[in-house]
Order: structure tokens, then sequence, then C-alpha cells
């Protein structure tokens, strides 16, 4: 009997450790919790680590600024030379502006012109003439009046 009561009072104790361990809180309750831990020291030492890291940086800075201070303090200034130097101007390199091309005529103009009478230019046997090609002439209209044998 004395057993039998050892192990009702062992699973009793047991049983109140289990039960109040996590004061009643729920899986997901233990798990926010946990969470909120984990980010709480990794921010910690996100800081500890962002902090080390000026420090060398700041460190690293001053020692080139203070070789480059010691270095400019060594080298010699030059002296103006006297005399008339010759500077360049001001003004950057001379640069052609850009050929500003006309507007292509719009085809729905042209027929408005053609219906209104109002005269409208070829263009295009303008440009032929000035680049010194030779209009093009309807050589049909030639053949079939040598070819002779008809009253046309």
């Amino acid at each position: 009997m004395n057993k039998k009561l050892l192990l009702a009072g062992a699973v009793a104790v047991a049983g109140f450790f289990t039960l109040t361990a996590f004061n009643g809180k729920t899986l997901v309750q233990q798990k926010e919790e946990i969470a909120s831990a984990v980010t709480a020291k990794l921010e910690m030492l996100r800081t500890e680590k962002t902090a080390e890291c000026d420090a060398r940086v700041q460190e690293e800075a001053n020692t080139r600024i203070e070789a480059w201070k010691a270095e400019m303090a060594a080298a010699p200034v030059p002296a103006p030379a006297k005399g008339g130097t010759k500077k360049g101007g001001s003004k950057g390199p001379k640069v052609d502006p850009i050929p500003v091309k006309p507007p292509p005529p719009d085809p729905a103009q042209a027929k408005k012109d053609k219906t209104s009478g109002t005269p409208v230019s070829n263009t295009e046997e303008k440009k032929s003439k000035t680049a010194g090609e030779a209009p093009v002439q309807n050589t049909d209209k030639k053949k079939s009046k040598t070819a002779g044998g008809g009253n046309r």
C-alpha cells in the first residue's frame, strides 16, 4: 500500500508541475512569447554589431584623412609662374546647330487642298530638280506616238 501511495503522490506532483509550468498559456501564446524574445535578442545583437562596424569605419577614415593631411603638408606648393600665363577660354567646344527638317505633308490636308481648288506643290518633283536629276517623263506616250500606224 505504501508503494501505491508513493506512486499516487509522484503522479500528483508531476501533474502539478506540468500544469503550473506554463502558467496556463496556449501553444500559440508560447510561440509568440518565444518569437518576441528572439526578435529582441536579434535586435540587440544587430545594434551592437552596427556600432562596432561604424567605429571601425570611422577609425579607418580618420587614419586615411591624417595620412592625406600629412602628405599634403609634406608636398611643396608650386609658386605661380611670373609673367603672362595663357588661360584657356571659358567657352566649351563650338557645336553646329542641328538642322531642322520640315514635317512631312499630311495626306489628309493634301486631299482638302485638291478639293478646295488651291494649288498643291509637288515636293518630290521639286526635290528631284534641285538634286540635279532629270525629271521622270512618261516614256509610254512617246513610244505609242513614234510607233505609228494609227490616228491618235
